[in-house]
């Protein structure tokens, strides 16, 4: 597993950010032919390279991708395929910021949000309506969760724990 950067050192949305130069990025061939293009504050690798072959230059474009990660949580998780037959620790939820500047038709050429719910399962490509959309659900979720779901357990295992001391030893 990767290792998860702390929330503090991620720019805040919500924060007012200071006037920064512009950053930008190049890429520089061998014959000196140049491209150049705009850096995001939010990216976290400079795609920026020197001496590369011209024939190289339009797959160094299209390999660049800006890229900024949120942290998931980490929950314990059971899988049959996992080895060790119990749960264990796994990254959940995380999130990416990504813009694939020079994607082929049809995919963005624009910042999208991707979400590893775990394993192999994302959810790609989504514009702020759908992540407005997707939080929406996961509020939902963890009011169900909360309000409905846990309430259910705790009276389950009430009833449950009220049968047992009942019971004759006979399982059913």
């Amino acid at each position: 597993m990767n290792a998860v950067p702390s929330s503090s050192a991620l720019p805040d949305p919500a924060t007012p950010q200071k006037s920064t130069p512009t950053r930008r990025w190049a890429i520089t061939t061998t014959t000196g032919e140049t491209a150049i293009g705009h850096l995001p504050a939010w990216a976290s690798t400079d795609p920026s390279e020197h001496d590369v072959p011209p024939n190289q230059l339009a797959a160094r474009l299209a390999d660049i991708n800006h890229h900024v990660r949120f942290p998931g949580e980490i929950l314990r998780v059971y899988s049959p395929a996992n080895p060790e037959r119990h749960p264990t620790p796994v990254e959940v939820l995380h999130t990416s910021i990504d813009c694939n500047p020079y994607a082929p038709d049809p995919e963005p050429c624009i910042p999208i949000a991707n979400l590893h719910l775990a394993g192999e399962y994302w959810l790609t490509d989504l514009g702020p309506e759908e992540l407005g959309h997707l939080a929406d659900g996961l509020r939902a979720l963890a009011d169900r969760l909360d309000h409905q779901v846990r309430p259910t357990l705790i009276a389950a295992r009430s009833d449950w724990t009220g049968y047992q001391s009942r019971s004759t030893g006979t399982h059913r």
